[in-house]
């Protein structure tokens, strides 16, 4: 009866700490959505089959009606790219390793019969329960690993929505340009077509070499290929949005609103972008994280390597139709040979290198802030000494000689080369004005708190899927 008593209590203290903890599927997504909110005004929806997904999906028809602009593209991207939706699950994983974490291990229940060996006897029986009562006090250490790691996914999960933000917009421009691109050189091949008919005709009435004949159609020829190439690129780059948004069948019918636009008057801030850069890191708070992860996981493993385990419960032996035992039962190992030094050497080894990583990083995080600030200077430099030097003098080089053509002090193929000249020089425009809003790009994305692709090193112009980084073990 005293047996029957303190197992029911045993078990009712059992169910009680089962079912302490819930586990949550949507767990960290408010935290997320606010921080993307704050730094990227932007609203988030995740498509988990709630009453939200409708008005998400009634957002995104709305979008798809206008003529798509740069945050119309993030928005639909962020509301509808399928990648960044499976993301948001690594946060479920992240909160069930916590959920986990701070559960106590199963009771073991062991049971004997021993049948003697003298004929007519009864068995005896014995009944044993015992479970692992360090769980109750290594669970703290355990629940603060796991929750320095969810902290750490949902850091993670945030900057995997920033970094595809700023991947559409850096696509966004490049597509803008490569429109652009193609209308300066469908209006250069026209120029040429035009000089390559005056050129025919002045050779087949012999007042041209063969020389300068074929000169100008290799000129004429190569433009086309030219243009060639800047429709593929508008192609590739237009797939490439369409690819980053999540869209496909008659949603793939979109039209950019516009041209690139014009450099703004007031450059935008860069004043102690360093400090800003290491405030508003996330990859910082990650790695932050991961050292507060490592050095709970060491305090773990020093006490998990002097008593890793401590079993303990009620044992009861019954004989002749009645319980002749009862009493407490205690296991534990002895330390003799495995003391733990591996596993503690382990996790202190983890530890120096998070604390490496951690400063590595911060240097890095500076490096790409002034690499970045440097680069979007430049390119506005650039870009406006195209706009307000070189093309003024290149359309007065070619009112000159129009007056000049006019009074027949020049022929047709300088006019025609002037207007090249001119069209070449709006291509350079185009060129630094993309360069520029793509460095613009990154600047936004580092005061965001994200390090941009390359680390604000320019790199091909080739769109990516946002990727989360790979949390590393400890």
């Amino acid at each position: 009866m005293l047996l029957g008593r303190r197992a029911g209590y045993f078990s009712v203290f059992l169910l009680f700490m089962g079912g302490c903890t819930t586990m949550s599927m949507n767990a960290g997504f408010t935290e997320v959505s606010t921080l993307v909110e704050e730094r990227n005004a932007t609203k988030l929806f995740w498509n988990n089959g709630t009453d939200l997904d409708k008005e998400a999906a009634e957002k995104l028809r709305s979008l798809l009606k206008e003529k798509l602009t740069v945050d119309g593209a993030v928005q639909i991207a962020l509301l509808n790219n399928r990648e960044l939706q499976a993301v948001y699950s690594d946060l479920g994983v992240a909160q069930a390793d916590l959920v986990q974490a701070g559960l106590l291990k199963n009771p073991i229940f062991e049971a004997e019969i021993l049948f003697p060996l003298a004929h007519g006897g009864r068995p005896d029986l014995e009944l044993s329960a015992v479970m692992s009562f360090l769980d109750v006090f290594y669970m703290p250490l355990r629940k603060r690993v796991a929750a320095a790691r969810f902290e750490a996914a949902k850091l993670r999960v945030s900057g995997a929505v920033l970094d595809l933000a700023a991947q559409v917009r850096r696509t966004y421009y490049v597509h803008q340009s490569n429109e652009q691109m193609v209308e300066l050189r469908k209006t250069i091949l026209e120029a040429l077509g035009i000089s390559f008919d005056v050129a025919r005709r002045l050779h087949e009435a012999g007042n041209m070499s063969d020389l300068d004949f074929f000169r100008q159609r290799a000129l004429l020829e190569t433009v086309k290929l030219e243009l060639a190439s800047a429709e593929l690129a508008v192609l590739q780059s237009r797939e490439q949005l369409t690819t980053l948004m999540g869209l496909w069948g008659q949603d793939t019918n979109w039209e950019l609103e516009g041209r690139m636009p014009e450099i703004p008057k007031e450059p935008i801030s860069v004043t102690g972008i360093e400090t800003v850069a290491l405030q508003k890191s996330l990859e910082l708070n990650i790695a932050w994280q991961r050292i507060m992860a490592a050095g709970e996981e060491l305090g773990f493993s020093k006490w998990n390597a002097f008593l890793p385990e401590l079993h303990g419960g009620p044992r009861g032996v019954h004989q002749e139709r009645s319980w002749t035992e009862v009493g407490p039962v205690i296991e534990f190992p002895l330390p003799l040979f495995d003391q733990g030094q591996g596993q503690v050497g382990r996790t202190a080894s983890q530890l120096r290198r998070a604390q490496q990583e951690y400063y590595a990083l911060a240097l890095r995080i500076r490096s790409a802030a002034r690499t970045v600030r440097d680069r979007m200077q430049a390119t506005r430099d650039r870009a406006l000494f195209v706009r307000d030097i070189m093309l003024p003098l290149r359309e007065r080089v070619l009112n000159e000689l129009q007056l000049q053509y006019n009074a027949m002090q020049f022929g047709v193929f300088q006019l025609l080369r002037a207007r090249e000249q001119q069209i070449e020089t709006a291509v350079s425009y185009i060129e630094s004005l993309r360069d520029y809003w793509l460095a613009r790009t990154d600047l936004s994305q580092i005061l965001m708190g994200r390090l941009p692709a390359g680390n604000g090193v320019p790199a091909g112009q080739n769109g990516s899927q946002p990727k989360m980084e790979e949390p590393q073990g400890h």
